[in-house]
This record gives structure tokens, C-alpha cells and sequence, in this order.
């Protein structure tokens, strides 16, 4: 595999890391969590005010991808280490500040970080966000990526169909836990046992490998689930419902 030799190249692999830790499957997700688990040189990437990090042996290959990457047995972080800091003509150094908020970056994706003590970073400011974080907007303390997380966490068919299932034998039907409306009342057959699901625990908050539960899972209309992402520390059925009182 060949090196990148410019910053596109770099950016490029980056959000291609990001997809495989927000969007990828189980064993996706957890090869790039061990990445950033066990690495030990990082690009330190710069979205607004979101520091998020990536290591450089991944990033440092033209067009990387999980398979190129668990396939190519002569990769070495000397050679990814002097591509990056050709393309962006920085050493690669200790940074205090920087791997506070690494280990910070760490809990916040629900990861324990190593007690490495030898960690170094590069710097990089990113003129805009990459396409599939755009949409969010910014409501989670800890940034972008963690929303996404959380969200594609929510989005996890069998647990939100245990749940949904759970509460329409005790019920009868779905509606919303905290203003009570109801889509197929008010929709139709369209709206048919649909609702969101939403994760009453923080990802920042799991313990490492955490499973979600039917029993972590509260179903909201699509506005209450809004607002339950609102704040931090979360927003619960009972503040949510004095807000709308």
C-alpha cells in the first residue's frame, strides 16, 4: 500500500474512520475502538470547537479501509508517521493538553483508555464537517460524534422492536411516554406502531461493552425525543413532562 502525500488523502481516511466507529457493524466498530484504544500517534483533528482523534497508521495509507488495513502485513507506523508529518509538515510531539483531551475523547465513545504515557499528536483544523455529521446539531456536550453514537445506537432494530413490543402488551398500543401522542391516531394506518426510541443512558455513562436493554429504551414522539437530547445530564420523563405542563 502506498502512503498519502497530501492533506485530502488524510482528511479522506479520516471520515472514513469516523463512519466505521459511528455507522459500521459490531466487529467494525470494535476493530477501530481497539485503534483508538491502543494507538499510540494521533492525528488530532479540529471541528469547530470538537476535538476528535484517529491514529496514524490507519490514516497514513491511501484510501484505507478495515479490509486493506487487516490484509496488508508489512504496515509500520514509521512509514504512516513520516507521510502525515510530510503532509502536514509538523513533528510529531508529546502535547499535555492534547492527551487530556484524548483520554476525555476516550470516555466520552465509552472507551477506558491505556496508560500509555508515550503518546503523540499532530494538529489539524478542518474547515468543515463531513457530510454525515452535519445534521447534527451540535446538541451533546461531548460533540458530533458522540450524538451520532448515541443515535445509531437508538437505531438498533432488535432492541427498539423488543421495546416497542414490551410496551404495547402492557398497553395496547405505542404512543409517546411523555406527551401520550400517538401516530396511528393521528396519521393512520402509516402511523402504525411508529415511534423513536430513545436510550436512557448517555454512551459517555455505559460501561465498556455495555448492551443495550428493552429496559434502557423509553419511546417518545419525535419532539420529546428532541428535547430529551437537549441537555446534559439527561433531560427525564419527569422533567420532560413539567416542561410541557
Amino acid at each position: 500500500m502506498e502512503t498519502i502525500s497530501n492533506v485530502a488523502q488524510l482528511k479522506a481516511n479520516i471520515e472514513v474512520f469516523e463512519n466505521y466507529l459511528v455507522d459500521g457493524n459490531d466487529d467494525e466498530q470494535k476493530q477501530v475502538r481497539s485503534l483508538i484504544r491502543r494507538g499510540r500517534c494521533f492525528v488530532s483533528y479540529k471541528v469547530n470547537d470538537e476535538i476528535r482523534f484517529a491514529p496514524s497508521r490507519f490514516l497514513g495509507y491511501i484510501n484505507n479501509s478495515l479490509e486493506k488495513h487487516n490484509k496488508f502485513e508489512e504496515k509500520h507506523g514509521t512509514l504512516t508517521n513520516a507521510a502525515i508529518i510530510k503532509v502536514l509538515k509538523q513533528k510529531l510531539i508529546p502535547n499535555s493538553e492534547l492527551e487530556n483531551r484524548y483520554v476525555q475523547y476516550c470516555y466520552s465513545i465509552n472507551l477506558e483508555p491505556t496508560n500509555y504515557t508515550d503518546r503523540k499528536y499532530w494538529s489539524l483544523n478542518l474547515d468543515i464537517d463531513f457530510d454525515k455529521n452535519k445534521e447534527i446539531a451540535g446538541e451533546f456536550p461531548e460533540g458530533k460524534i458522540v450524538e451520532r453514537i448515541h443515535r445509531s445506537r437508538e437505531r438498533s432494530s432488535k432492541v427498539i422492536s423488543a421495546a416497542k413490543s414490551n410496551f404495547k402488551l402492557k398497553n395496547g398500543r405505542v404512543f409517546c411516554e411523555v406527551c401520550g401522542f400517538d401516530f396511528e391516531k393521528e396519521y393512520g394506518d402509516i402511523g402504525i406502531d411508529f415511534i423513536e426510541g430513545h436510550h436512557t443512558i448517555p454512551v459517555s455513562e455505559m460501561k465498556e461493552n455495555h448492551k443495550t436493554s428493552p429496559v434502557d429504551i423509553v419511546l417518545l414522539c419525535s419532539n420529546c425525543h428532541r428535547m430529551a437530547h437537549k441537555k446534559r445530564p439527561w433531560l427525564t420523563l419527569d422533567k420532560i413532562k413539567e416542561l410541557i405542563l
